[in-house]
């Protein structure tokens, strides 16, 4: 079965001042329906570039040099070449780590919601759009639809607006969810809720989702499998279960090792 994300050899550089800067250096990966795979690594590893670079939402100053991001064995990322347009929104929903990155604050979260369905849903009828937003909603377990989808982003608590954000990122019904530090904000119950969210639609819905994250307990929770960074390289990856336990690579080692211990 083709994968629905295929990263392939993936290397992006900055331009600086200074010099050219190298952020991701050689980056192999692969997501799949009903899949979820951890990008996991500190400040500064490459996870967050790899996450924007396969959604086109790389600063001006960054350009990929060599490798491929392609969807469902179609190419959309190369040296000089960007197609993401064509698939960001509505082939592939992106989180945010904060929701007021994905949420604008001067619109009811109704609006946002229409808006992205008009935008990527072709003739799309205005009950149809209604029955869309309510069902969306009803799958982020927000119990009073209604409310949430009358309100402003600020009339929502930190969980709700994540959610909500979730909702805009698959109210499309994407096959492909990309989540960027979107827990790194919440509360430990309100994270743990969002947690379990996201595995119920990727086992109900059968999408895949690309889980970054600086948390290796975190992913080793949720996801199938993990892809550890450092220094802009998967220096491992694996089944979830085996990362964690028979870990190759020292620096993975030296994460597992900062994990505070509760005993």
């Amino acid at each position: 079965m083709t994968a629905l994300l295929k990263i392939s050899d993936l290397s992006v550089t900055a331009r600086l001042a200074g010099g050219d800067l190298r952020l991701l250096d050689g980056v192999d990966l692969e997501v799949r329906g009903g899949q979820i795979v951890g990008v996991v690594g500190e400040s500064g590893s490459g996870k967050t570039t790899l996450a924007r670079c396969v959604v086109g939402l790389l600063d001006r100053n960054v350009r990929v040099e060599q490798g491929s991001v392609a969807f469902t064995g179609e190419p959309v990322v190369a040296p000089g070449v960007d197609r993401t347009d064509r698939v960001r929104g509505r082939t592939v929903g992106m989180v945010f780590q904060d929701a007021s990155r994905s949420l604008n604050p001067l619109m009811k979260v109704r609006t946002q919601l229409a808006e992205v369905l008009r935008r990527h849903v072709r003739d799309i009828s205005r009950a149809e759009v209604e029955r869309r937003s309510v069902e969306v909603l009803e799958q982020m377990r927000i119990t009073d639809p209604a409310r949430v989808l009358d309100s402003y982003p600020h009339q929502l608590s930190g969980g709700l607006r994540q959610r909500a954000a979730i909702g805009l990122a698959v109210v499309t019904r994407p096959s492909l969810v990309i989540a960027d530090e979107c827990t790194t904000a919440l509360d430990v119950t309100t994270q743990a809720k969002v947690v379990g969210l996201f595995r119920t639609l990727v086992d109900e819905l059968g999408i895949g989702l690309l889980f970054v994250t600086h948390d290796l307990m975190l992913a080793s929770d949720l996801c199938d499998r993990i892809a550890v960074m450092s220094g802009g390289r998967v220096v491992e990856q694996g089944d979830a279960l085996h990362v964690l336990d028979q870990p190759q690579q020292e620096y993975t080692r030296r994460l597992l090792a900062a994990i505070p211990s509760w005993s």
